[in-house]
């Protein structure tokens, strides 16, 4: 199955694709987890960072289709460099912002549009790229496990790995 992995650049560019899904998924993933203490520095409130991280959720899924079209136009390339930059800068940004629209601009927008084109839509067409059409499959299977190891390697450090008691913080893949 993973016959078309022997070759150097077929491997070197997988790796990559899993690796900046891993970090994309994750940081999308673990969002929520920084909803009390947001709202503990800025004081806007549970609802309105909740609508940010909602609006967010939008934007990821709209993207996509956009991101993906451009790199089909101009390639993986420049589409990725872009997402990259702007899902840095959106997370860079996060912490100080201090009203809605600006969480809402910061969260919603930049992160995760960050997020969603440098997601599977440009992804998986740049793993497959150049890969004979029988090859195209299995390296598209192979770039893929990113996304479900990013959510359990991106959560901030916890105090115990021990199942999580009444009011603490989950720290293991248990729901």
């Amino acid at each position: 199955m993973f016959r078309s992995l022997r070759s150097p650049g077929a491997l070197l560019t997988t790796l990559l694709a899993a690796g900046i899904l891993a970090i994309t998924m994750g940081t999308r993933q673990s969002l929520g987890l920084f909803v009390s203490p947001l709202n503990s520095a800025t004081g806007l409130g549970i609802a309105t960072i909740s609508l940010a991280m909602a609006i967010g959720q939008f934007t990821w899924g709209a993207i996509q289709p956009v991101a993906g079209a451009v790199a089909d136009h101009y390639g993986p390339r420049p589409v990725l460099l872009a997402a990259v930059i702007l899902l840095a800068l959106g997370c860079a940004v996060t912490p100080f912002m201090d009203s809605g629209f600006g969480l809402a601009v910061a969260i919603g927008l930049m992160t995760q549009v960050g997020a969603g084109a440098a997601s599977f839509s440009v992804l998986i067409g740049a793993a497959a790229r150049g890969c004979p059409s029988r090859h195209a499959a299995p390296r598209r299977a192979s770039s893929t496990p990113g996304a479900p190891l990013a959510s359990s390697c991106s959560r901030p450090s916890c105090k115990s790995s021990s199942r999580p008691s009444a009011g603490s913080m989950p720290c293991g893949p248990w729901p």
